[in-house]
């Protein structure tokens, strides 16, 4: 795995397991929000919106999402599109997991501790998938292979 992908994944991992601990007053969910979404953009390296459901164009059928309220989006760079899917709700990094490797997808890296969540790194002939998990949310990265 690259630094870069590294550096992005560990953002994401500190901004998706902060939230809920700090979602108690709008000014801390806006910042939380901006804070989600410029990791975001530090993963996908570029600036991208989340918005209501799976961002157009995500491979639905090749990476399965687990149930809950989704939010999402798409950012293309020269040919290469990456893809990004907060899930939140009654959501479990275990079932996550599951429905990647019964989708054929295979674990590259896995660190989870039980107070911050987890993170797993997971790959197909298709596309690279990272989830990062934490009390009531994941959030997938997708970045096709290739």
């Amino acid at each position: 795995m690259s630094l870069r992908r590294r550096t992005s994944t560990a953002l994401i991992a500190l901004a998706v397991v902060a939230a809920p601990a700090l979602s108690g007053c709008s000014l801390v969910e806006q910042t939380m929000s901006q804070t989600v979404q410029d990791a975001v953009r530090e993963a996908t390296g570029g600036d991208v919106e989340l918005s209501e459901g799976v961002p157009q164009g995500f491979p639905t059928d090749a990476v399965p999402l687990v149930d809950g309220s989704i939010r999402g989006a798409t950012q293309t760079q020269g040919s290469t599109t990456h893809w990004v899917v907060l899930v939140s709700g009654d959501v479990s990094a275990d079932d996550a997991e599951q429905r990647l490797s019964d989708a054929g997808f295979a674990v590259d890296d896995e660190v989870s501790t039980a107070e911050l969540g987890s993170v797993v790194n997971l790959s197909s002939d298709e596309y690279d998938v990272t989830v990062v998990a934490a009390s009531d949310s994941l959030l997938y990265t997708v970045t096709p292979r290739g």
